[in-house]
Parts: structure tokens; sequence; C-alpha cells
């Protein structure tokens, strides 16, 4: 483990995520030894309308089961309910949660944790996995710009299912000058933990020479993005989850430190 992490060592990995959500793994990447270059390229807005969303949250006890992809639409729910002053009786109402993170979201906006987590941290995996039995009620707070495929294998397992948009993925701005840190030479790497990252950074910064760069992605929903994008040189941990995303690039540049030289 130790050598994995000092093969990070210097190196400079763009962090895509918003800047909300960006501190936790710059963190991690500053205590292997590398250097974290912010590059938000996403940022998160409230939905346009916000009334089905309400609606939804004030009728919370008439579902089965409050579904979480990710930890935005943990985030989103919760400054929702403490606007509205909603009070959901919790102990009446199963939660599931896509991952660990999310799960950690969960406990720390309502104070416990999730009924159901998939032994895979993935969407897909999650609406496939969960205990359902027909005219199972479920309520799925997502992006707008959400894979529709979760909430269809949820409806074709025999569940009645509410998607409703709770927050917007929008393009985000700021942070370092990646196209004057790609020309010096200071880009090593790239992070993304959605597929919505991949999409935007290509908006933000159209440079040909980011896919020369190795791609970590947190799971394999973003990396089927980063392989549509164009990129090829994947890292894709076996566990979903920022921690592991970093191993995996570590082993990755380990791997490339190991290599024999061409004769």
């Amino acid at each position: 483990m130790k050598h994995t992490e000092e093969s990070l060592a210097g190196k400079g990995i763009v962090v895509t995520r918003a800047r909300r959500q960006a501190d936790a793994l710059a963190t991690m990447i500053r205590a292997r030894g590398a250097v974290p270059l912010l590059y938000p390229c996403l940022a998160i807005a409230p939905a346009d309308d916000l009334s089905p969303l309400d609606d939804a949250l004030c009728r919370l006890g008439e579902f089965d089961w409050l579904v979480f992809t990710s930890g935005n639409a943990v985030a989103a729910l919760a400054d929702r309910l403490r606007i509205l002053s909603c009070q959901p009786d919790w102990a009446q109402l199963s939660i599931a949660a896509v991952g660990a993170q999310t799960n950690e979201a969960v406990k720390s906006a309502f104070g416990r944790s999730a009924d159901f987590l998939p032994e895979q941290a993935d969407a897909l995996a999650l609406a496939q996995t969960l205990p359902v039995h027909a005219a199972t009620r479920i309520v799925l707070p997502q992006a707008d710009r959400a894979n529709p495929a979760t909430a269809q294998i949820f409806s074709e397992r025999g569940a009645v299912v509410s998607k409703i948009t709770a927050y917007r993925t929008i393009l985000g701005s700021g942070g370092v000058d990646l196209a004057a840190e790609l020309a010096r030479g200071n880009v090593h790497a790239l992070t993304f933990a959605s597929p919505s990252a991949v999409e935007f950074l290509w908006q933000r910064c159209p440079q040909p020479k980011l896919f020369e760069l190795p791609a970590a992605c947190i799971g394999a929903a973003t990396a089927a993005a980063a392989r549509r994008r164009g990129f090829s040189r994947l890292v894709v941990p076996q566990v979903s989850g920022l921690a592991n995303m970093l191993a995996a690039l570590g082993d990755f540049f380990l791997s490339q430190k190991n290599m024999p030289e061409s004769l």
C-alpha cells in the first residue's frame, strides 16, 4: 500500500468535482504527496420546478423506499425539508443508498443509516438488487441528467416509481488554468466521479492532449461515459469509491514505473 501511495507523489491530479464536493478528494490527493488541481467541471443548482419535489417530500409516508443514487440528492432533499419544515417519520420509511459515501451523507443529513446498500456501488446495480415486489412504492430523487435506466429497471421489476428531479447539474467554472497547466506538463492524471464531469470537462477545456492522460473513474458508469468521450487510458477500481479510485490510480502509476524499458 505504501508503494502505491508513493507512486502518486509529485503528480498533478485534476479534480473535476463540484466546488463544494472537491475538498475530500483534494485532501486524499495531498495525503498521498500529489498535487490536486481543482477544476470544477460541474456545479449543483436547484431544480427549475421544485413543486414535484416538495409534493413528494410532504407525502413520504406513502412510499416504501426512498432511494438515493448520489450524495447530491441527499443534500437537495435535506435542504428542501429544512425549508418546508417537514419532519418525515423515518421509522416508517426504508432508505436505500448507492454506496458508502452516499450512506455517510444520509447519516449526516438524517441521523440514520440506509437500510440497503448494493454490493456494487452503482445505480443500476441498486435498481437490480433492491428487494422489491409488485406495487412497491419508490421515490427516486435524481439529477436532471440522471440515467433513465435506473427508474426503468425498477418499473420493469414491478415497482411503482416516482422519479423526481431534485437538482440540476450545470457547467462549472473557476479553478486552475487547465490549458496552461497541460502546456507546462503539470497534469499527470484526471479524476472523474460522475458521467457529467466527463462531458463538462470537454466543454470547459476541449484540449486533445487530455486524451493522452490516465483517467481515473469512480465506477463503471463513469468509465463508460469516459470511454464514449474518447478516453482510452481508463483506471477503474474494483469497488467504487474515492479512496479506491486513488488507490487504483496509484497502482496504475506503479505498474508504469515497473514496466521494463523497450530494447
